[in-house]
């Protein structure tokens, strides 16, 4: 921006949309941050998902004195993140629209310079970067404390405008929803919305649905979104410790997200989305097999065999020599777990 440049008030264009459920010790520093954006963000719609803290009793009473806060309380418990972001986006009236998650923050200046990107360019979707900051539990500070680890960093490296998704595949990549901004008519103008109910990783399939209607896209390499990583250290999206349904639930999201590219006949993209399976969420998972017992090994086997046999022969030669490709093959090979420390030594390579 222009020092010189005659100084202008931001026009309030802006709703954040923040949702909770049982957070009541995090979600009104998540709603501060959103309302500290400035008099860009005209409207934060903080819609508690039937929270049995005091959660909606502390946004209620930030309401009263925040004019640009509303409430929204659902009275069941959806189970997942997709039904209260659908409810705050069809309560949303401001021209543009961000998501934010209970536990997390948004930096100071992020929804203006996502703003600033989206309208020069006159795109409908505006894309920055998201960080995972380390929060350890009392008593565990060390020298990890407040580490940030930024996500698809190549992406927003430079300023960029892409006249649609298929100008750069690697926004495949990126299925994340709340480290962008969105032009709410174009969200509703093609009827995206997030997957309702327990539907775990709904993320990748709304992404698919912007990706699939082909947005002009403006991207940033400001910091745009602080996501917090608390307790032991896990990441989020890390594999789960309760069991195999994560895995289950990531399977199941990513060959949705494959399917909705495929049927708006974005090829490409549907090939990216499969790499990026690759690449991602299978050398994930695939690194901590090891540690696993043996009834979740054969579990995890037989599933991601069952996945992987869908990918035809232009899939796994769409990046060959990839970590993310050298597991799959490793996978399929065998009907039985096996050479898992080979697996864990190919999925710790970069990609």
């Amino acid at each position: 921006m222009d020092p010189h440049a005659p100084h202008t008030v931001p026009v309030p264009r802006v709703g954040v949309v923040v949702i909770g459920h049982d957070d009541a010790a995090h979600v009104t520093a998540a709603v501060r941050s959103a309302l500290a954006q400035g008099p860009v963000v005209g409207e934060v719609v903080a819609v508690d998902d039937c929270s049995t803290d005091d959660s909606a009793e502390l946004l209620t009473r930030l309401a009263a004195s925040e004019p640009r806060l509303r409430v929204v309380r659902r009275r069941v418990d959806s189970g997942g993140c997709g039904s209260p972001r659908n409810t705050g986006l069809d309560r949303v009236t401001s021209p543009y629209v961000m998501f934010l998650d209970s536990g997390d923050l948004l930096p100071p200046g992020a929804a203006d310079a996502l703003l600033r990107a989206a309208t020069d360019a006159g795109t409908d979707v505006a894309g920055g970067l998201c960080v995972r900051r380390e929060v350890p539990e009392k008593g565990r500070e060390g020298r990890d404390k407040g580490r940030e680890v930024p996500w698809e960093a190549r992406l927003y490296s430079s300023h960029a405008v892409y006249e649609s998704p298929a100008q750069r595949p690697r926004l495949v990549h990126d299925t994340l929803c709340v480290n962008k901004l969105y032009r709410t008519d174009f969200l509703r103008d093609h009827g995206i919305r997030f997957p309702e109910g327990r539907f775990r990783h709904g993320d990748l399939v709304f992404s698919a649905r912007v990706l699939a209607a082909g947005p002009r896209i403006a991207l940033v390499p400001n910091r745009v979104y602080v996501r917090h990583v608390r307790g032991a250290g896990r990441l989020p999206g890390a594999p789960d410790a309760a069991g195999i349904a994560d895995w289950r639930a990531r399977t199941e999201a990513s060959r949705a997200a494959y399917e909705i590219l495929l049927a708006a006949g974005r090829k490409e993209l549907a090939r990216e989305a499969r790499a990026k399976f690759l690449d991602h969420e299978l050398r994930m998972y695939a690194c901590e097999l090891e540690s696993r017992d043996a009834h979740h090994r054969r579990a995890w086997w037989t599933l991601t065999r069952a996945y992987l046999a869908e990918y035809d022969a232009i899939d796994w030669e769409h990046r060959p020599t990839a970590p993310g490709c050298l597991v799959g093959r490793v996978v399929l090979a065998s009907p039985e777990p096996r050479d898992l420390p080979r697996i864990r030594a190919l999925a710790s390579r970069p990609a």
